[in-house]
């Protein structure tokens, strides 16, 4: 079994080591522009590679060389593409139409044009879904049940396009675009692959990919960053819901350190630290010093930090808020890195704080100490 692995590997090297001429034909229903055109994307740019006039019919037909798989995008006059991964000898044909042109188009002739088209498609459907479930969220009339409902909604959505991109990549290892899966994002800032351990996949996959193609950039690349790719793809999987909402905050209610469960809505009259903390955290331990000087002068005055930590084990967070002398509401549901806390806030960094006002509302994100000194006062004396 190993020397027939062997074998395949071997073959697929030797067969995508020489340059081969690939075909795009196709045809654009109702095409209101005249060119057409082609171009490569590289791993940080993208390069022009031809352009051509689409005929009376609709009909275009593009010729290239390649010796190993590459990326290419498809377009009009416009911004709207439809990416493909050509292979060297394939005979692709496309068809679409003016108006719908990246939305609804067909693709053959290439194994890995259409198993981006499949991703593309997957993941579009997951994002309407979780779009429809922001929406129900900004309404201000939502009972904390509801609310709750609708975060563990969004959380399992997420959690199923991540499983079906695991899924997709396992069974694509020698395929190019299982780099195209690993790279996709649900928002400008949110990876699908998002958990700590899905960094093994994309180390797999490029170990996987360097033996095949290891004259690819987009291979070399995916190898060569692995480890910046660790730090930037935890995410919480979920969008920022807090920057989506027009007022107010997704509400928290956890137990404290006795076991007796807080609510963070409770606090509402009130001028409101929501700080996030590990007692892991280097960082959040040399913070905690300057709450206790923060507390100790705008407590009496209508001032509360509640504080949820992100730890996972009981009595390291117990000892810690012993050593630090934390008298303030101190919370965790010790899940972490899968607290759902954690994600509604979309908390990346530690520590991390949002301020809020005595009518409910965030009006501060990650403040400094010295901006904590000056804000606070302020709120405190408003009506």
């Amino acid at each position: 079994m190993k020397k027939g692995i062997g074998f395949i590997i071997f073959f697929l090297f030797f067969s995508c080591s020489k340059t081969q001429e690939f075909e795009i034909r196709g045809t654009v229903s109702d095409a209101k522009q005249n060119m057409i055109y082609l171009d490569e994307q590289e791993v940080e740019s993208i390069k022009p590679f031809d352009s051509i006039r689409i005929r009376k019919n609709g009909s275009f037909h593009f010729t290239g060389k390649i010796d190993y798989p590459k990326f290419y995008n498809l377009h009009l006059a416009n911004t709207k593409i439809i990416p493909l991964l050509i292979s060297p000898g394939e005979k692709v044909f496309i068809q679409t139409r003016s108006e719908s042109f990246n939305r609804d188009y067909s693709v053959t002739g290439s194994e890995g044009s259409m198993d981006i088209k499949l991703l593309n498609d997957t993941l579009s459907f997951t994002i309407k879904k979780l779009d429809s479930l922001i929406t129900i969220f900004k309404d201000p009339a939502l009972s904390m049940e509801r609310q709750n409902e609708l975060q563990k909604k969004y959380l399992n959505i997420v959690e199923n396009q991540r499983e079906f991109t695991l899924r997709f990549v396992l069974e694509h290892l020698t395929s190019m675009a299982s780099i195209y899966a690993l790279y996709q994002k649900i928002d400008e800032e949110t990876f699908v692959l998002y958990k700590n351990r899905d960094i093994q996949m994309m180390k797999i996959t490029g170990a996987a990919l360097d033996t095949i193609y290891p004259e690819s950039p987009h291979v070399r690349s995916l190898v060569a960053n692995a480890s910046f790719l660790e730090n930037q793809i935890y995410t919480s999987g979920l969008r920022n819901l807090v920057q989506s909402a027009e007022s107010g905050f997704p509400d928290i209610e956890l137990p404290d350190a006795n076991g007796d469960t807080i609510r963070l809505s409770s606090l509402k009259g009130k001028v409101v630290l929501l700080s996030f903390w590990a007692s892991w955290d280097r960082t959040s331990s040399e913070l905690n010093p300057y709450l206790v000087e923060l507390y100790k002068r705008f407590h009496s005055r209508g001032f509360e930090i509640y504080q949820v930590s992100l730890d996972y084990n009981k009595e390291s967070w117990v000892n810690a808020i012993e050593y630090d002398e934390l008298s303030w509401i101190n919370v965790s549901d010790l899940s972490y890195p899968q607290s759902l806390t954690a994600g509604v806030y979309n908390i990346q960094t530690l520590p991390a704080n949002f301020l809020i006002n005595k009518s409910g509302d965030i009006v501060g994100k990650n403040l400094t100490i010295n901006d904590l000194n000056t804000t606070i006062p302020d709120l405190i004396s408003q009506n």
